[in-house]
């Protein structure tokens, strides 16, 4: 049987027989736990400028607006052809997705370069 301490005792018989050999249950008192020292956890220090990435998108991410800018005039110039869905629907639709992936793209874009120009407008104040 086993004793609460990691012992093993072998006994013939069965758990009654071992617990009759065994003798009265010696008393089992909890280990008293070193007092927890309550440590404030240590504020992270602000970030004096931004990472190189951050820093490398800031400049970028206008370009790539532009970029983007540009796609969705051309592929809108095209779709004002009146009789494009007429003629190659397949290219109609292919614009339309193209237009839908742009808008979205720029969105996210500017919302990036937004959160990044804030990020370096605290950093700078």
């Amino acid at each position: 049987g086993l004793d609460g301490s990691g012992h093993v005792d072998v006994v013939a018989g069965g758990y009654a027989d071992w617990v009759r050999q065994r003798g009265p249950k010696p008393e089992l008192r909890p280990a008293q736990a070193a007092p927890a020292r309550a440590e404030p956890p240590t504020p992270s220090k602000p970030r004096a400028k931004l990472s190189y990435k951050d820093q490398r998108d800031l400049e970028l991410l206008p370009v790539e607006i532009e970029r983007l800018e540009a796609a969705i005039a051309r592929d809108e110039a095209a779709l004002a052809d009146a009789d494009l869905y007429v003629r190659d629907p397949k290219k109609f639709d292919q614009l339309m997705k193209a237009i839908d992936k742009a808008r979205q793209d720029r969105e996210a874009a500017e919302m990036r370069w937004l959160e990044l120009a804030e990020m370096a407008e605290n950093l700078a104040s």
